[in-house]
C-alpha cells in the first residue's frame, strides 16, 4: 500500500460529502446488510460470537473513566 499525501487545500475540497441525512436514518438492517457486504469488513460469525466474553468489571472501570 503506498502512502498518498494531499495538501490542505485537496483535503478541504473533500470534507463535507457525507451524507449526514441519510446516516441520521439509517436502519440497523441497512447497516448490517452494508457491513457484510463489504469485503474489507471483518463481520463475526456466531460461531466468532459465541467466544466473545464480556470483561470483568474491574477491567471495565480501569477503562471506562468519566472525564466530564
Amino acid at each position: 500500500m503506498a502512502i498518498v499525501r494531499h495538501t490542505k487545500e485537496e483535503l478541504k475540497k473533500t470534507q463535507g460529502k457525507t451524507d449526514k441525512e441519510r446516516l441520521k436514518n439509517i436502519t440497523e438492517k441497512e447497516l448490517e446488510e452494508a457491513a457484510k457486504s463489504d469485503p474489507d469488513s471483518a463481520w463475526p460469525t456466531d460461531e466468532e460470537l459465541k467466544k466473545f466474553k464480556r470483561p470483568s468489571e474491574e477491567y471495565r472501570k480501569r477503562f471506562l473513566k468519566d472525564d466530564d
